[in-house]
């Protein structure tokens, strides 16, 4: 079981159809690996640009919150009472940053830092709304609020890698800072009533500071127009800061331009908070496309590539296949049959053998012709080598015709001298003679039997008692076989002929392969269908069993011959007698043990071969069996099988 695991793991051992397969398969697989990776990584992106997007949802609700809650703290610093309306925008602003935090899974860290802002929010909301507080404390709270907001903003936007997504938070940074400058140009509003100079100088100089950090956003992705706009409003802040007049006029004239100054940057924070939303909807958008096209890119691909690798391994597999089943066809079925039909006669150039169903010209068809031509070349040598057989069948007809007919004369010769002498010495001398001559004539008729020769049938059938005797008659040492219970019937005429010459050739075989003086029995029994089994046993020097397997092969063969033959003659004429008759001899040690060995040859008679069988009587030779009685003098032979 080992061996055999061992032999299954070696890819030489594979069948075909699992190595085109790994073939296939291997290419295959990497490729869906890949396009897998890809599509994982693109949905992966996808996710991350919609998990930025929720992070950044917060940041438009943010700035609406800051713009309300700043633009009511700027309004108080101009000494202007914050409306009901105003205060109402920073409450609802403020629950919708709540809300859109709690609907959004953000950062831990933002949110720790939002929860503060917002804090820090209502403190501011709170002073505000308390005329008992100073502006320069309301100022300052202002600030650190706008500052916090820019923290909280810059830790958001740090969430980014686009490229467009980070121009657009930096813009809006940059508007957060202007507006920084805003602020403190509105608390210089406070020194022009104690020292106007300074005041001019500190208002200046954060005009200064607002006036080039909006310069930084002309020509940008904020810019649709408005900066420039608001540039010109600061230089108008500016001439009027610098043309400062004491007087009541001047002050509203003031207070006018820094409440509408605040208006631009807030449009400008929004503005520029929904590009950076809208920037992430988009990667977020192409990113999921782009992975439904490549999904569907990537399939189609594996579909294109699955079908061709099927269509060329079915180009591989189906010629191979066909090669082996026409191969093992001819190897197994028509080539025999050919070559049966060629040993039959049968003319060579008139055996036809399909040819290997392919027809290609790359290396399958090569093997395919070649294939052919060895089925060819092997019809050919099948052909020579009948023709071999039939001239040396004809050579052994003619040997055996030439000797049997001289030992058909020298027998009728030494009966007539039996038959005229009366002195015992020599009348056995004439015996000893004529079993001598007829074991010889017995040696031709094998030779014609392997010349493929078929003896004239007999017309009239022959007791069975007269088969077993003439048999024995053509034994040396007929005295030691002893004839058992023999049953009266007959056997009929087409068969009479082989069955003495079948029994002859076993009978002489026990008597040579036995001891001296031990017998060699034979007996009758009932077999199935009618028929009877006729033992001849020994109990000689026996045959090994390996040695016996291989005789009882080579006398089922029946018609078969081999190299063995003419080493073997005997078993080969048994085997090929019983086979075109319809019998069958088989060979089995006589006694399981070695120190009485022996073999015994059960021959099986059909019914067809028998005609009125009965009980069967002990047949006892007193005397010396006689030659069974021909109707001619000589038995006549005809080619048979030709």
């Amino acid at each position: 079981m080992r061996i055999r695991r061992n032999r299954v793991l070696q890819l030489g051992n594979w069948r075909l159809k699992y190595k085109l397969g790994v073939v296939l398969a291997v290419p295959l697989l990497a490729a869906v690996v890949l396009g897998a990776l890809r599509i994982t990584t693109q949905l992966e992106e996808a996710n991350r640009y919609d998990t930025l997007a929720h992070q950044i949802a917060v940041a438009p609700a943010l700035l609406e919150y800051s713009t309300a809650l700043v633009s009511m703290a700027t309004v108080t610093s101009l000494g202007i009472a914050p409306s009901l309306a105003t205060s109402d925008d920073v409450t609802s602003t403020m629950q919708n940053v709540i809300e859109t935090a709690d609907a959004n899974d953000l950062e831990p860290a933002i949110a720790e830092e939002l929860d503060a802002l917002l804090a820090d929010g209502a403190i501011l909301n709170q002073t505000v709304m308390n005329p008992g507080v100073s502006t320069a404390e309301r100022g300052r709270l202002t600030i650190d609020f706008l500052v916090r907001c820019k923290d909280i903003f810059r830790d958001i936007f740090d969430l980014l890698e686009d490229n467009e997504a980070l121009v657009d938070a930096n813009n809006l940074l940059t508007v957060w800072d202007a507006q920084l400058n805003l602020q403190d140009e509105l608390e210089t509003l406070r020194l022009f009533a104690t020292d106007a100079e300074v005041g001019q100088m500190i208002a200046e100089n954060a005009i200064n500071r607002e006036a080039s950090t909006l310069g930084l956003l002309l020509g940008s992705r904020l810019d649709t127009g408005q900066i420039e706009g608001m540039l010109a409003d600061v230089e108008s802040r500016r001439s009027l800061i610098q043309n400062y007049s004491p007087t009541a006029a001047f002050g509203e004239q003031l207070r006018g331009a820094m409440v509408s100054a605040s208006q631009p940057y807030a449009d400008a924070i929004v503005y520029a908070g929904q590009q950076i939303t809208s920037t992430l909807d988009r990667l977020t958008a192409d990113a999921q496309s782009a992975a439904i096209r490549d999904s569907i890119l990537v399939g189609a691909m594996l579909v294109l590539a699955l079908v061709i690798a099927l269509l060329v391994a079915r180009s591989l597999g189906v010629p191979l296949r066909r090669l082996r089943n026409d191969t093992l066809t001819a190897s197994e079925t028509d080539l025999p049959a050919a070559i049966a039909a060629v040993k039959d006669g049968a003319d060579v150039n008139h055996v036809q053998l399909a040819p290997i169903g392919v027809d290609t010209d790359e290396e399958i068809g090569e093997v395919a012709r070649a294939v052919d031509s060895m089925k060819g070349q092997s019809l050919r040598l099948a052909g020579e080598q009948a023709h071999l057989r039939q001239q040396v069948n004809v050579m052994f007809e003619t040997l055996a015709r030439r000797n049997k007919t001289l030992v058909e004369q020298q027998l009728s010769l030494i009966d007539s001298l039996e038959y005229q002498e009366k002195d015992p010495a020599r009348l056995q001398s004439l015996f000893s003679l004529d079993h001598l001559a007829t074991r010889m004539r017995r040696t031709g008729e094998s030779l014609l039997v392997l010349a493929g020769t078929r003896p004239r049938t007999r017309n009239a059938p022959a007791p069975l008692t007269d088969v077993l005797r003439g048999a024995v008659s053509q034994v040396e040492n007929y005295q030691r076989v002893h004839i058992g219970r023999t049953p009266h019937g007959y056997l009929l005429g087409n068969a009479i002929e082989d069955v003495v010459h079948l029994i002859a050739e076993l009978v002489d075989n026990a008597l040579r392969a036995s001891p001296p003086n031990s017998p060699v029995r034979l007996e009758f029994s009932n077999a199935e269908g009618g028929g009877l089994l006729l033992e001849i046993a020994d109990v000689g020097i026996g045959i090994p069993r390996d040695a016996l397997d291989q005789i009882n092969t080579r006398l089922s063969d029946g018609d078969e011959a081999d190299v063995n033959a003419p080493r073997q003659m005997g078993l080969f004429v048994v085997g090929r007698l019983a086979a075109r008759n319809g019998m069958s001899v088989r060979l089995r040690p006589t006694f399981d043990s070695d120190t009485n060995a022996g073999v015994t040859a059960a021959i099986y008679f059909p019914s067809h071969l028998l005609a009125e069988i009965q009980a069967p009587t002990t047949t006892a030779i007193t005397e010396r069996p006689r030659r069974l009685s021909r109707e001619d003098d000589q038995v006549q032979y005809t080619q048979g099988g030709r």
